[in-house]
């Protein structure tokens, strides 16, 4: 961890920021060709396909690259399976949002045949991330990666607070922690769990793990009704595809300098301009649907872009927000073939929030690099 010094959170003593004037989601869409709203069911459903076959081909594969490369071969491979699950993810992604189509039972159908088999289940998964969309960057209401402030901080326990610096953590953060266990918001396998107020939702929720537990359990048939073989070949690999996502997810809205909003502070514009989009390089962005370098378009448009346009419309938003480029508000991209060691290193230095205005907090290492500038 990086050494805390002391920073003033009186909020009496904190100026208020003067934001500038920020383009309307009108002004936005305005900006954006329009063919970049257009769900082609059949393109969508292409992708699915593909991701698919992706994915039986590594299986195919794994016997040889175990044979010729042994362990280091296989370790490979499961990075790739993390990869292309993660691909498949996004697949469902889309169909959570309904970018995937216009119809809601294509969607829900795609959806649940994307998640089941990576084990997510894909109503409770889509109920818990809308909200993550609709308050970007809220302090309270955003629970994507929840926002730890210096209070909460100060008042975890040392695994609560190191736990993320621990890199193996990383393979553990989506299944079973998220997912499972159901921290921060609410166990997505579990009917009753906080997550889920009607029984609508619960049932939902017991359609979707049964989907998943179907899956598992052909899964488990293949493996010659193994242990070893089921945990060697499907549930490892899933904890590849739970830490590519979680370091997606997590370098999607995480660095020095971006801006959490308390209520007060908040608005729609204002949290989406938080978001980054991080090019990975090495065919990795096109394989993952361009979850990684066009998530600034997606924010924006979470509900209307499918995946296969997010490239085209970023330049559009890169251009409206260009007058904001100086500020905190403008367009944000980064390069980083060093995606892993990029998350890595922010687990260990991005500790916890602090105001640095009223109403908007940074990361402490943040607003310290900022005073010692000035």
């Amino acid at each position: 961890m990086t050494i805390a010094t002391k920073v003033n959170t009186s909020k009496k003593d904190l100026d208020t920021i003067k934001v500038p004037e920020l383009p309307s989601v009108a002004a936005l869409k305005a900006a954006i060709p329009e063919h970049c709203f257009v769900k082609d069911p059949l393109i969508s459903i292409s992708y699915l396909v593909k991701d698919y076959l992706l994915l039986a081909g590594l299986y195919f594969a794994v016997p040889y690259i175990e044979h010729y490369l042994g362990w280091i071969g296989l370790l490979g491979w499961y990075w790739a399976m993390g990869i292309v699950g993660s691909a498949l993810f996004c697949v469902g992604h889309d169909c959570g949002h309904g970018s995937f189509s216009d119809y809601e039972w294509l969607n829900d159908l795609c959806g649940h045949l994307a998640h089941a088999p990576i084990l997510a289940p894909f109503w409770p998964w889509q109920k818990s991330h809308r909200q993550h969309h609709q308050y970007t960057s809220h302090l309270e209401k955003d629970k994507g990666h929840p926002w730890v402030t210096e209070e909460d901080y100060n008042n975890r326990t040392a695994i609560e607070k190191y736990f993320a610096v621990i890199p193996i953590s990383g393979w553990l953060r989506w299944n079973p922690i998220y997912t499972i266990v159901g921290l921060p918001d609410g166990s997505h396998f579990w009917p009753w769990s906080r997550l889920f107020e009607t029984t609508e939702d619960r049932v939902k929720c017991v359609v979707s793990g049964v989907a998943c537990a179907i899956c598992a359990y052909i899964a488990f048939a293949l493996s010659g009704y193994s242990v070893y073989t089921f945990v060697k070949y499907y549930y490892i690999p899933l904890l590849f595809q739970g830490l590519i996502l979680v370091i997606i997810t997590y370098l999607q809205h995480q660095n020095e300098n971006i801006e959490v909003y308390e209520p007060e502070e908040w608005g729609f514009v204002r949290g989406q301009t938080q978001t980054i989009d991080r090019h990975w390089g090495f065919g990795l962005d096109n394989i993952m649907h361009n979850i990684t370098n066009g998530h600034v378009a997606h924010h924006f448009f979470f509900t209307k872009i499918p995946h296969y346009h997010l490239l085209e419309a970023t330049p559009a938003i890169k251009k409206a927000l260009e007058p904001l480029k100086n500020t905190q508000y403008g367009y944000k991209r980064e390069v980083n073939y060093n995606w892993f060691f990029k998350y890595l290193h922010y687990n260990v230095t991005l500790d916890y929030l602090t105001h640095k205005a009223k109403g908007v907090l940074q990361y402490r290492t943040g607003v310290e690099a900022s005073k010692k500038a000035h």
